[in-house]
């Protein structure tokens, strides 16, 4: 069995390497931000779509772990890893001569501490550690555990043995929930009016086609689909309003099938202003990462060590969440008293270096000697 000390020693080595990879490509990475940015007006109806439901949907994290791959895959087999990817594997997964690389892409909003403060969420794709299971207020003995889908190294066919390394790469980014909290009452309002549209033309439509009542009509069309949270007519009215709004060669036909007269063009005139000014408000937020944080998240071989601090997540036996709190090497601490992160820094927006220090307890930024903020 691989010693403890070794296997940390190579942790650390091998955070400080795609550290500084990722932290050398920033000025890029926020290059490349700001080109899919470019294209922010085109994006804000399906993101306002998404939030209907009161939640703060991100299509930015898309963005940003789109971004972050692309360069890390670069830059990374410029560095002699290639590209392995498994299936049940993260989010990128590489390998070189000596060990398999696996790091998964975070993203967290500010308002949501929980996802982010002393801890990291993890799939069991995403990790080879064991993590604690939880029955009402107790945890279940040994050897009763989360076992993901990655064991903590593979053994190859020739007797060799690669160990594989996990990590997290976080970007924490500014909220915006206040934005969408203003426009989604307005959108709302328009789906309702949509609704109506369409329920008063297709019914008459459904009515003949399946030589039904309109009475039967109307219900097939209140009705859900199969595994549908929303009605027919309501998704069908969404759908209507991508049309509209985003499909501008469809537009004129769709006013036309609804009978849409003047003033209830103003209703449609009124909510593109209401999207514009979102978008122009949005721009305004800058929603780019505020935070970039490189975390190592521990071997399941350095389980006797690490155990209290992995316990099963939101989604019971399928995830699991590493509370790594002051976030250190524990067998190099132990070992050789060196102190070293397990959790560093790679950018900070130091406008919002007061608010992060409030879930941070410790702010330990990469540079040529780690800084403490």
């Amino acid at each position: 069995m691989i010693d403890e000390l070794t296997i940390e020693k190579l942790e650390k080595e091998v955070l400080l390497k795609f550290g500084w990879l990722f932290k050398n490509s920033i000025n890029e990475f926020s290059t490349l931000i700001d080109r899919s940015l470019g294209y922010l007006d085109k994006i804000v109806l399906p993101l306002v779509i998404a939030s209907k439901q009161a939640k703060s949907y991100n299509p930015f994290s898309e963005i940003i772990e789109k971004y972050a791959i692309h360069i890390l895959t670069n830059k990374l087999e410029k560095e002699g890893y290639e590209l392995l990817p498994l299936g049940y594997s993260a989010d990128l997964t590489l390998e070189n001569n000596q060990h398999i690389l696996s790091i998964d892409v975070k993203t967290a909003n500010l308002d949501n501490p929980s996802d982010f403060k002393e801890t990291i969420p993890v799939g069991i794709n995403q990790m080879t550690h064991v993590a604690r299971l939880r029955i009402n207020k107790s945890f279940l003995p040994s050897p009763y555990f989360v076992y993901p889908t990655i064991p903590p190294f593979y053994k190859l066919p020739d007797g060799k043995v690669k160990l594989i390394f996990t990590y997290g790469l976080m970007f924490i980014y500014p909220p915006y929930r206040d934005l969408i909290d203003k426009i989604r009452e307005e959108y709302i309002e328009l789906c309702e009016f949509f609704r109506k549209k369409v329920k008063k033309i297709l019914v008459p439509i459904i009515s003949k086609e399946l030589n039904i009542s309109e009475e039967e009509a109307g219900q097939i069309l209140s009705g859900k689909p199969e595994k549908s949270r929303y009605t027919r007519e309501e998704l069908i009215s969404e759908s209507i309003i991508r049309g509209i709004f985003i499909h501008e060669q469809q537009r004129d036909e769709i006013l036309r099938n609804l009978n849409i007269d003047v003033n209830s063009k103003m209703i449609i005139d009124k909510f593109s202003k209401e999207l514009n000014t979102f978008s122009e408000n949005l721009r305004k937020r800058d929603v780019k990462p505020i935070a970039i944080i490189a975390i190592s998240i521990p071997n399941g071989l350095l389980k006797e060590k690490y155990i209290d601090k992995f316990v099963s997540g939101k989604n019971y036996s399928k995830s699991a969440r590493y509370h790594y709190e002051d976030g250190v090497f524990e067998v190099i601490k132990e070992r050789t008293k060196e102190e070293f992160p397990r959790v560093i820094f790679l950018d900070v927006n130091e406008a919002y270096l007061k608010e992060l220090k409030k879930y941070f307890k410790r702010i330990i930024l990469l540079d040529y000697q780690l800084r403490f903020l």
